[in-house]
């Protein structure tokens, strides 16, 4: 009996020590402020499908937080992305990042890029999605998910926006209300402690468009419908078969449709960075005092190991607690003690950066 006692408390501090502590980060830009109806009607169904999943991916993981950042409407800025990256994932650290785009794209000549660069307000404030996707993933995710819906075309007239064609035509609903496993949660979202997995699900591949419609267009709907059906019976139980699945589908139902659009979809896995870069002073205006960018340089860095250093005490924390009551109380606390310190480094950031004006 004692042997069985002590075999028995074994396995409950392992499932403890197993607890998932990671966090879910959505960076979500959507053009739902568009004139154009269409597209407006197209990010809304992107938004209510996004948020769906990812309530199921926190359901299935047991995940206890889900930060939002909702760049859309007015926020939906170049501007905005970058002090999301740079400041608000600092804290970022093993968790899981979904970075959404549904609007403006396009390619300049001789672009070697995978990914189309994002149109914003304009040319000058366009940002290269190869760029957006190294930078996140210098915040050492576990799991990076992009999820871009956009043309990939070049564009030759810069005197008027990037096009974004229209599909007016009859939406499907093929989704089927299925009870579903946590195991392909847990197989495709597993943490890999030194590397970083990579999915691109891109709508358009290089020289090619995205046909938006009111569900958000072929492509996402396939998306969606790969997430629902694929992980209701489980037919594939990894990234790639899944990416090929849902290009095929795009292809096959795009063709019927007459419509040329070839989506691109990728996995990959790199090796997670060490420390996560400073921002770099080329974003910076350069009549910026040397001696107040530096100050400003060193004052991030100081915040983000302050954040990691609690990040960490946290996981420890959440992971020795012996019920689900207990980790409740003490997730609460962290989410208290991690906003507060939030607060506090924006505020000395907001005053370092003034004083940089």
């Amino acid at each position: 009996m004692r042997r069985l006692l002590l075999l028995c408390l074994a396995s409950l501090f392992l499932a403890a020590l197993s607890a998932e502590t990671r966090h879910i980060h959505v960076i979500q830009l959507l053009d739902d402020n568009s004139p154009n109806f269409l597209i407006r009607e197209g990010c809304r169904s992107i938004d209510y499908g996004v948020a769906r999943e990812v309530d199921r991916i926190q359901t299935a993981l047991g995940i206890s937080d889900v930060h939002y950042y909702r760049l859309n409407g007015m926020s939906f800025s170049a501007e905005a992305l970058d002090f999301v990256i740079d400041y608000q994932l600092s804290y970022q650290e093993r968790d899981i990042v979904l970075f959404v785009y549904a609007g403006h794209g396009f390619r300049t000549p001789n672009s070697t890029n995978q990914l189309p660069k994002l149109y914003f307000t304009g040319y000058d404030t366009a940002r290269e999605g190869d760029d957006i996707r190294l930078r996140l993933l210098e915040r050492n995710p576990s799991v990076l998910l992009n999820i871009v819906i956009a043309c990939n075309a070049t564009q030759q007239n810069y005197q008027v926006p990037p096009g974004q064609p229209q599909d007016s035509g009859p939406t499907q609903n093929r989704l089927a209300a299925r009870p579903r496993s946590s195991r392909p949660y847990e197989v495709l979202f597993a943490d890999q402690p030194g590397y970083t997995k990579v999915v691109d699900l891109v709508s358009s591949d290089r020289e090619y468009e995205t046909f938006m419609s009111r569900d958000g267009g072929i492509f996402f709907s396939e998306v969606i419908y790969a997430f629902e059906e694929i992980f209701a019976d489980e037919r594939f139980s990894n990234w790639p078969a899944i990416c090929n699945y849902i290009s095929n589908q795009t292809l096959q139902r795009t063709n019927t449709r007459k419509l040329p659009q070839k989506p691109y979809c990728a996995y990959s896995v790199f090796a997670a960075i060490a420390e996560a870069p400073l921002v770099t002073a080329s974003r910076l205006t350069s009549s910026q005092p040397l001696g107040c960018r530096m100050a400003a340089r060193a004052l991030r860095k100081d915040q983000r190991m302050e954040l990691k250093i609690l990040r960490r005490r946290h996981r420890r924390e959440s992971a020795s607690s012996r019920n689900r009551a207990e980790r409740k109380l003490v997730n609460a606390r962290h989410r208290q003690e991690t906003s507060q310190m939030k607060y506090v480094h924006l505020q000395a950031y907001q005053r370092q950066s003034g004083s940089c004006k």
